[in-house]
């Protein structure tokens, strides 16, 4: 005959089964809320349970970021210190500045010239001492005085020449006059990098005009300044 199972085995298989059960049922029927920082056990949510774009800026605390978390081959850390005398020469990514005595070298000058037609005028030329390389900045002005109705274009160009490095970038300025008795005038903004160069360099502007209709022939006076600032490198 077979004997009947004891009463505290069947209390046994009863827990185990409900254990077993209870488990299925907190991995899926779990409650909304009912997870907090309480349940969560430290250092068991890695990077692959984060969904992409998850953390924005409002879940990082202000200032919780600093030079530790970022890529300093990407992110340049902020300068450490000025330069007592002289000039900055170098930042280095992490922020430390390398000076220099020397202070970079400045030329500049100004010229006025009137324009007219298809040949080019030369407004300003300044000479560039061999050996580094420049920022040039001029800033051509025109003023145009024309018939009513005419649409008039002011080309200006900053180039350099002679040597290896010349280069050059034109911009242009164009208005549409209303009346014959009165002007326009406009800026036009010119930056150019140089290379440097073994011999010197003449670093000018020139311009020209356009008008249409072509007749009358509108009258056109560019001035322009030309600065040019000594760099370490244009890159």
């Amino acid at each position: 005959m077979r004997r009947r199972p004891s009463a505290s085995l069947v209390i046994s298989f009863a827990a185990l089964f409900v254990a077993l059960g209870g488990v299925g049922y907190a991995a899926t029927q779990l409650p909304a809320g009912s997870v907090g920082s309480a349940q969560l056990k430290n250092g068991s949510v890695g990077n692959w349970k984060l969904k992409s774009n998850a953390v924005g800026a409002r879940k990082i605390i202000n200032g919780a970021v600093g030079a530790k978390q970022v890529n300093a081959s990407q992110v340049q850390l902020r300068v450490a210190t000025p330069c007592s005398t002289g000039a900055v020469k170098a930042i280095g990514l992490s922020g430390s500045v390398t000076c220099t005595p020397t202070l970079p070298s400045e030329v500049g000058t100004g010229g006025a010239a009137a324009t007219r037609g298809a040949g080019s005028a030369q407004v300003v030329t300044q000479w560039l001492a061999a050996g580094s390389p420049y920022l040039v900045l001029a800033y051509p002005h025109a003023v145009i005085r024309g018939a009513a109705g005419q649409r008039v274009e002011v080309d200006c160009t900053l180039s350099t020449a002679p040597g290896a490095g010349s280069s050059s970038t034109t911009k242009n300025l164009a208005v549409e006059l209303q009346s014959g008795s009165d002007s326009e005038a406009g800026t036009i903004p010119l930056v150019l990098p140089v290379a440097s160069s073994t011999g010197a360099q003449a670093a000018a502007v020139s311009c020209t005009d356009t008008a249409t209709p072509s007749t009358p022939a509108p009258s056109v006076a560019v001035d322009s300044t030309l600065n040019a600032i000594q760099t370490a490198a244009n890159g």
